[in-house]
């Protein structure tokens, strides 16, 4: 059996690869003997080959992991595809990638595989916040912000998003009201970069502000 487990949802794919170990091995010591923790990044010429060809010691079936699958090389991608095609009985592979989708020589490779797609649920994204700011709902939108933060987004990387935005969206407003936003923009950005304030606090205030200047 062949397992390709794709998707960003690292904690979804680990519980599957122990669920995946618990049944093949019974106790640590075939799991010392028989199981290898191979990544695609690090791996050395002939090694991939090596691990399929080798027979189990303890269990009835060797186990391996292959982590980044999508970082093989050519030449073992060829040896991948051959034994995807034709898997050996004594060795079982769970293939890892944080792709969602694979490309180039490894396209075809689902074809030939158990396959699951774990990836993590789309959250709202930054223009969604910008969208409850145009509604004039700052509370949803800084809760959205909230989320951001949560997720460990630095607030440098919303600022462009706000910038844009207000680009767009001020200009209509009259040029008072665009100058101003552009000011606010500045302010938090020099309150980021220089530590004036909390940078999470600065764009918070930053989205209040612009907020109150949409609704005049």
């Amino acid at each position: 059996m062949v397992y390709l487990l794709l998707g960003d949802d690292l904690a979804a794919k680990d519980a599957k690869i122990a669920d995946i170990k618990r049944k093949f091995f019974k106790d640590s010591e075939e799991l010392a003997f028989d199981f290898d923790n191979l990544d695609a990044s690090q791996l050395e010429p002939h090694a991939l080959k090596k691990a399929l060809l080798t027979l189990p010691v303890i269990a009835p079936h060797r186990l391996i992991l292959l982590r980044q699958v999508h970082k093989l090389k050519s030449a073992d991608i060829k040896v991948l595809m051959t034994f995807c095609q034709k898997p050996a009985k004594h060795c079982d592979l769970v293939l890892e990638s944080t792709e969602g989708v694979l490309k180039g020589d490894l396209q075809d490779l689902p074809l030939h595989v158990k396959g699951s797609v774990m990836a993590k649920p789309e959250g709202p994204n930054v223009f969604d916040m910008t969208k409850l700011m145009t509604a004039n709902k700052s509370g949803d939108a800084l809760k959205i912000l909230d989320g951001f933060y949560r997720a460990n987004m630095h607030p440098l990387q919303i600022m462009p998003a706000l910038v844009w935005y207000w680009g767009k969206e001020g200009r209509v407003r009259g040029k008072d009201v665009f100058k101003k936003g552009l000011a606010a923009l500045q302010e938090a950005d020099l309150n980021i970069k220089r530590s004036r304030l909390d940078p999470k606090y600065a764009v918070e205030k930053l989205v209040v502000e612009l907020g109150v200047l949409l609704r005049r």
